[in-house]
């Protein structure tokens, strides 16, 4: 455990070699009153002069424990005391939700921040997050499942809306805080609610952290250096990432799919999962729909295909490039020539101007479609793609028999007009499932799992597709 001069001359250090602010400038920290944001006020207030910025102090009072006034009025009083610029947020019980107040709180407060840095123009919000916190999010990432990318836990600095968010205490354990305010007389209040195991970071902080210290007392810092090893590897992976990623580019926003197919299977969902990822700070697609384009991509059979992303973009894949496009509408509009894939649970429009979605939920109206077919399918039928029908494309009848797309629309009196431009939806191995809006194939079974295919008419302007 580092002594009180030791903590001071190490966080004094990191400010100095870090450069994150001139001393003219407004910094916001936040402060609950509790031991970590008390030590980190008091850390900031203690800098030598070329080192201390313009202190704001941004407290909330989320009216969720009688307590909570009490630490209002403490806070008010030390930065009257320390000549500190304070803001206090309120938030009204009348705002708290029923359900999620853990989360809708932190919206408050990271908001309520938000608004004070733009008030006073300052670039830099400080929080007390601590190296026991880097643990704890470790654990609890590891438990429901995150993402590898996200395992990393807590980074030190990120971008925050126009400025950055910083955690200068990221490296200190609890315990050399709470020696440290000891040590210091610095006064905080404890907050109860940390103590409630209804909450799984209380039960991870309480029970589960305890109990591996005990197998390894130096757990805590074993985590926090893991976090740094990961961190690092994840930064060198996306550096050459986006030297190949250069390498494709071509111009107009394009990309080499020769040069992009000839990587292994590995980098090609390296590279797509960052080309995805961008957009509006969001994952375009999951890892099984990055599977789905990677086997598109490769399949030299389809030079050309589009597949939906989500109701603003789309993957376009002609001959030897591919690029990210966006379209104009909410639905996937096509050529006769084009031919796409299908996303689950989306809507794609026709040619004809009907809406068709392949979804593997419930239908809960089933009186507001004009057409509803099911097929119990497998994975390795997907991906289902659409393309133009063709007259010997068949269709497979109850029976075990077959019918031909010509005499479907013979026995439909389908016009000649409208039988060019039907098209016909199959599986990854060209299986006719169905010639859309006009006939379907009987695929059912008690193996394989359920899809329905759902069609309807195309919304008018100013109607709400759902």
């Amino acid at each position: 455990m580092q002594s009180g001069k030791t903590l001071c001359e190490n966080f004094f250090n990191l400010i100095a070699k870090n450069h994150w602010w001139n001393n003219d400038e407004y910094v916001v920290i936040g402060v609950s009153a509790g031991v970590d944001s008390m030590c980190l006020l008091y850390l900031m207030k203690s800098l030598p002069m070329d080192l201390r910025p313009k202190i704001v102090v941004a407290h909330v009072n989320h009216k969720l424990r009688s307590q909570s006034e009490i630490e209002e009025q403490y806070i008010n009083h030390y930065c009257m005391q320390n000549d500190l610029n304070v803001e206090i947020g309120i938030w009204p019980k009348s705002d708290h939700p029923t359900n999620g107040i853990e989360n809708a709180a932190r919206n408050f407060r990271y908001d309520f921040f938000e608004k004070v840095m733009k008030k006073y123009n300052a670039k830099m919000l400080l929080t007390a997050h601590h190296l026991n916190d880097q643990a704890e999010t470790i654990i609890m990432k590891l438990i429901r499942g995150s993402y590898i990318k996200q395992i990393s836990g807590i980074n030190r600095i990120r971008k925050f809306n126009d400025g950055f968010l910083l955690r200068p205490l990221l490296d200190l354990k609890k315990a050399s805080l709470k020696r440290f305010a000891i040590d210091n007389n610095i006064k905080w209040f404890e907050d109860e609610t940390n103590q409630e195991l209804d909450v799984q970071r209380n039960r991870i902080r309480h029970q589960i952290l305890p109990m591996m210290e005990k197998e390894n007392p130096k757990v805590v810092e074993h985590l926090g250096a893991f976090s740094k090893q990961l961190n690092q590897l994840l930064g060198t992976n996306k550096e050459l990432l986006l030297k190949l990623i250069k390498n494709l580019k071509l111009k107009n926003d394009k990309y080499n799919l020769e040069k992009f197919t000839n990587q292994s299977d590995n980098i090609q969902f390296e590279i797509l999962e960052e080309l995805l990822n961008p957009v509006n700070n969001s994952s375009l697609a999951n890892q099984d729909t990055i599977l789905e384009i990677i086997y598109l991509l490769n399949n030299r059979q389809k030079p050309q295909v589009r597949f939906k992303l989500n109701n603003n973009y789309y993957l376009d894949k002609s001959y030897n490039e591919f690029s990210i496009q966006k379209y104009k509408n909410n639905f996937i509009s096509l050529s006769k020539k084009d031919e796409f894939v299908v996303t689950l649970n989306q809507w794609f429009s026709t040619l004809n101007g009907e809406l068709f979605m392949i979804t593997d939920q419930e239908i809960k109206h089933p009186e507001k479609y004009q057409r509803i077919s099911q097929f119990n399918l497998s994975k390795e039928d997907f991906p289902l793609s659409v393309r133009m029908t063709k007259t010997s494309d068949k269709i497979t009848l109850k029976n075990g028999g077959h019918q031909s797309a010509k005499r479907v629309f013979i026995n439909k009196k389908i016009p000649n007009k409208l039988r060019k431009t039907a098209q016909t939806l199959v599986s990854s191995n060209n299986a006719v499932l169905s010639i859309i809006g006009y006939s379907e194939s009987t695929i059912l079974n008690s193996v394989n799992k359920r899809y329905n295919l759902i069609i309807k008419q195309k919304l008018l302007e100013g109607e709400r597709n759902e």
